[in-house]
């Protein structure tokens, strides 16, 4: 008799909260626990996952689909992969070999963001933590719920504290997928900037590995974050990255816009490539499917285009799996994709590309030129988000290796050059964004700050007594919208007030 996943184990908590109600409490069939009280919370939970009980299987998609939290947690302790967001059905194939139906338009909720970071193996993942755990902490101030072990990497889940569920407007777009969809991008080019080896290509809502107790290395409850939130940051970083990129902007001519992707400077420079190796950031897997989106775009058929791929694929120094090669010109082929997306287009010729293929690629398109602020060198004054930066840098770099940094306002100061004004206001905009932790001293003893990175950490190695007065803390305080410094407030106490969970509330005061 197989064992079943005891109720509560740490990966059952964690699959449970990333859930939240999206599946049946209960077996619709066969239940060993439903009553006839409890049949009526049973009914409306409609949702489906699926489930796979190897990679090999996920790769294959020869997995089985689960309705309910009972049947999960029967089946759990065999499952390697699943899809943590639910769908509003699944089903089989004829055969009833392969699951079908698991595509964002068919998505019932969304639950979590995750990324995937995938080294070249277990030693340079291992080599890497302390890199992984700055990167993860999304815009300086949205923390992890989850991180999981991999083959090679990190598997990291921001967990929603409610779903976002989806809806279909009458002009038949869904616009809470679209939003979401921008979010999982920005949240994993955000990490990729700190750490190379993030898969920015990969299925934003599809098949990632299962919470299990061999694989889960940090796990934190109460670390969930809003939609409305990570909504507002995905805006301010496209913002941010809008600008940083005009320097290079290219706008695509007419005749451009309307090649056939395959006669385009990209496409014949990647179909050459001979040395794409996982562990890059967009691997073999991406480049396949997006030369795959190019062949379908440009009017290619789907034999001409495995042909193609299959000869692409077998010249490759570390060539991918057939299977998945194979699957990837299905995929593309398979309707629910117009052509090649130029984010991805953009980042396979930034990792694979040389210096002047790079020029080749800029050059196919037509130069428009803007007007831009000076630089900092060249103004009298900085901004306040530029002194805050500075500020962090500072933390940063004398905290290293540190839970937190003790440090007054003076040496703050000095370190800079700013003034105790502009200092003030700096630190004060610190705590209300959630970027720096502060605690102040007593006495004559300088202050106390962490970034969250830094916390993140700490949480790591903090040890079982602390975290039970933590988590005492918050019980008595989380529904405070404003919370006063205190000096009995401890580092942890403030990192969870601090944290941006919920718009507007649970901020800082220094009054």
């Amino acid at each position: 008799m197989p064992k079943i996943l005891d109720s509560s184990s740490v990966s059952w908590s964690a699959i449970d909260l990333i859930l939240h109600d999206g599946l049946k409490a209960y077996k619709p069939r066969n239940s060993k626990i439903l009553s006839i009280q409890s049949q009526i919370h049973n009914k409306n939970k409609t949702g489906s996952i699926a489930v796979f009980r190897s990679k090999n299987a996920m790769s294959n998609a020869s997995g089985f689909i689960i309705t309910s939290k009972e049947a999960l947690r029967d089946n759990a302790l065999q499952l390697t992969h699943w899809t943590p967001n639910t769908y509003a059905f699944l089903s089989y194939d004829g055969q009833r070999k392969h699951i079908k139906g698991h595509t964002e338009a068919n998505l019932n909720q969304i639950n979590t963001f995750v990324a995937d970071i995938d080294f070249k193996n277990a030693e340079d993942r291992d080599a890497n933590l302390e890199n992984v755990k700055d990167a993860i902490v999304i815009g300086g101030h949205i923390l992890p719920t989850l991180i999981l072990k991999t083959d090679k990497g990190y598997q990291v889940y921001y967990v929603l504290e409610k779903p976002a569920f989806l809806s279909k407007h009458k002009n038949g777009t869904i616009p809470v997928l679209t939003a979401a969809r921008k979010i999982a991008e920005n949240i994993k080019r955000s990490i990729q900037d700190k750490i190379l080896a993030t898969d920015v290509g990969c299925n934003n809502f599809g098949i990632f590995r299962i919470p299990r107790e061999d694989n889960i290395i940090f796990f934190e409850p109460d670390l969930t974050c809003s939609f409305a939130g990570l909504l507002t940051w995905s805006q301010n970083y496209s913002k941010k990255t809008k600008n940083v990129k005009k320097l290079n902007l290219r706008v695509v001519s007419d005749q451009d816009r309307y090649r056939k992707q395959c006669d385009q400077a990209w496409f014949k420079i990647m179909l050459g490539k001979r040395n794409i190796v996982p562990g890059q950031g967009l691997g073999r897997h991406n480049t396949i499917l997006t030369l795959a989106l190019a062949c379908y775009s440009s009017g290619k058929t789907e034999a001409e285009t495995f042909d193609l791929l299959d000869e692409f694929n077998s010249a490759l120094k570390v060539p991918l799996d057939f299977r998945d090669m194979q699957r990837c010109v299905r995929d593309a082929f398979s309707g629910d994709y117009k052509g090649a997306a130029k984010i991805y287009i953009d980042e396979l010729i930034d990792t694979w590309g040389s210096y002047a293929e790079k020029r080749i690629v800029r050059q196919e398109s037509q130069v428009k030129w803007y007007k831009y602020a000076k630089k900092r060198s060249e103004r009298t004054y900085s901004h306040k988000h530029e002194w805050l930066q500075d500020v962090i840098d500072l933390v940063n770099r004398i905290g290293t290796g540190k839970d937190n940094v003790e440090i007054s306002t003076r040496k703050i100061r000095e370190e800079l050059n700013i003034s105790a004004a502009s200092l003030n206001r700096v630190l004060k905009q610190a705590i209300k964004s959630n970027k720096l932790v502060i605690k102040k001293g007593k006495g004559r003893r300088p202050s106390k700050l962490a970034t969250l990175a830094m916390a993140l950490k700490a949480f790591f190695k903090k040890n079982k007594q602390l975290k039970d007065q933590w988590l005492k803390y918050l019980k008595q305080h989380l529904e405070l919208e404003n919370i006063a410094f205190t000096e009995e407030l401890s580092v942890f106490d403030m990192i969870r007030n601090g944290l941006d969970t919920d718009v507007g509330k649970r901020r800082l005061s220094t009054e």
